[in-house]
């Protein structure tokens, strides 16, 4: 059977599927601990999109939200706290009729441990330019937030990439395996996340013991380059969001679009969401106010 070209207004690039098999596609959904953005939902479009495209071709699809947070809280220092997030994402991929389910990182344990550092050692040890840069810089942002300890922790973070998006499988750190003979596998991807990439691809080479059957589709979302899920100085919040509305987030995402090339993206992802779900504004124009005690 031929293969069929797809492409997606929200997805850069075209790619390839076989009509006979399912998809699964995979895309990151979990909270920071400084709060939710009211622009979180825009990372959840693009994977409804597809999902309904491929529906469109007889094509069954389920959307995998993966969950990271074991495994960044620790690498982070964060307190473990009640996530909002699968409720949140739950009711909103619930309402667009699409099929899903969550998949969560293993609680770290000694023996998840002893696997990253051993990862960990060989990204040190690349000599590929691409994996030193991305490592260097990578750890120097882990050392600049969190000291030598925060730098060692950026290691065990990136090596644990491959195995949220399926590249490598072990179940201590990554318990739910996917069977490969009736499915094919999507990653859909904030732009930022090529960084960790090259990391993937080092690490599957250079650990094929890790390697499962699964050969996913990477592919970048046109939205989300300032991650859904990461908040921004002073943008509304998923709180705002209910206590305010649609209208006021607008606002408040057009005021402070000229702080930085971030600001400016979401303030653009939060059109796109307002669009998609079909809420009218009014186009603002002209320069960002500051509000009152706003430096």
């Amino acid at each position: 059977m031929e293969f069929i070209r797809i492409k997606n207004p929200l997805i850069v690039g075209e790619f390839a599927l076989d009509p006979s098999k399912k998809v699964l596609i995979s895309i990151v959904a979990y909270e920071f601990p400084k709060g939710i953005p009211a622009r979180f939902y825009i990372g959840l479009i693009p994977a409804i999109g597809l999902s309904k495209q491929l529906a469109s071709f007889d094509i069954q699809s389920k959307i995998r939200l993966v969950d990271p947070t074991n495994i960044a809280g620790y690498c982070n220092g964060w307190e473990k706290k009640r996530s909002q997030v699968k409720d949140i994402a739950a009711e909103f991929l619930d309402d667009h009729g699409v099929d899903f389910f969550f998949d969560e990182a293993e609680s770290i344990s000694d023996g998840a441990l002893e696997v990253l550092r051993e990862l960990g050692e060989e990204l040190i040890s690349a000599t590929d330019d691409k994996v030193i840069d991305v490592v260097r810089r990578i750890s120097d942002s882990g050392r600049k937030h969190g000291g030598e300890l925060g730098a060692k922790n950026s290691l065990l973070y990136m090596a644990a990439h491959p195995f949220s998006w399926l590249d490598l499988y072990n179940p201590l750190i990554w318990p739910k395996s996917h069977a490969s003979e009736d499915w094919q596998f999507v990653n859909l991807m904030s732009r930022p996340e090529s960084r960790f990439t090259e990391v993937r691809k080092f690490l599957c080479m250079r650990r094929p013991d890790l390697r499962g059957k699964i050969d996913p589709i990477d592919l970048y979302m046109k939205v989300c380059d300032t991650p859904c899920y990461i908040p921004l100085k002073e943008e509304p919040t998923l709180a705002d969001l209910t206590n305010h509305g649609y209208d006021w987030c607008y606002k408040r995402y057009f005021e402070l679009r000229d702080r930085s090339g971030n600001h400016k993206r979401v303030f653009q992802d939060f059109e796109v969401l307002m669009s998609f779900l079909g809420i009218r504004y009014v186009k603002l124009r002209g320069k960002s106010v500051k509000q009152k005690g706003q430096k």
